[in-house]
């Protein structure tokens, strides 16, 4: 199984322990999926599959995370016709198990903006990313204060580099598939 923040010593996926509210034990397929989804290691169809299957197997009610699951679903699919490689986007990611983007938000106008200034432009724009991180956090109802303010730049910083890393020579060129 691949490195996972949310895996414990003892094998069990938080992340699905705590939508279930029991313990889950991680499969090395099971972390294999989550890695492989849009939105790894976070919330996503894998770890609330882990979560409803396990709650329906103790007799458990599940109503709550099928519609989870559906609603999930339904979002991922259009995030993913709309994906565009970049640190917003990276951002966007990490921010998902917490936040969802809404209309009353310009999360996506952000990310899209991040992602066409690049790794660079969003180092030198840092300011302005976590202004925008502070006023959604406002407008959420969430801490919004110097202290939170370290912790999102330390999610800017980490979403660049996943970024840069996943694409070290840049975002793939619309036709690059294509030859």
């Amino acid at each position: 199984m691949k490195h996972c923040p949310h895996l414990t010593k003892s094998n069990s996926c938080k992340v699905a322990s705590n939508l279930a509210g029991c313990t889950i034990r991680a499969s090395a397929g099971g972390c294999t999926a989550c890695q492989n989804d849009p939105i790894p290691q976070n919330i996503n169809v894998v770890t609330i599959g882990m979560a409803l299957v396990q709650r329906k197997r103790l007799g458990h009610a599940t109503d709550e995370l099928k519609k989870m699951l559906v609603s999930y679903k339904h979002q991922s699919a259009s995030d993913i016709t709309h994906y565009k490689p970049g640190p917003g986007s990276e951002l966007k990611k990490m921010l998902a198990w917490f936040a969802r983007s809404s209309t009353a938000c310009d999360c996506d106008s952000h990310a899209e903006t991040m992602n066409e200034w690049g790794a660079d432009g969003c180092r030198e724009n840092i300011d302005t990313i976590l202004d925008w991180l502070m006023e959604e956090a406002h407008k959420r109802g969430l801490p919004h204060g110097r202290f939170t303010r370290v912790i999102a730049r330390s999610l800017v910083d980490t979403a660049i580099r996943r970024y840069e890393r996943k694409y070290p020579d840049g975002p793939p060129e619309s036709g690059d598939d294509e030859d």
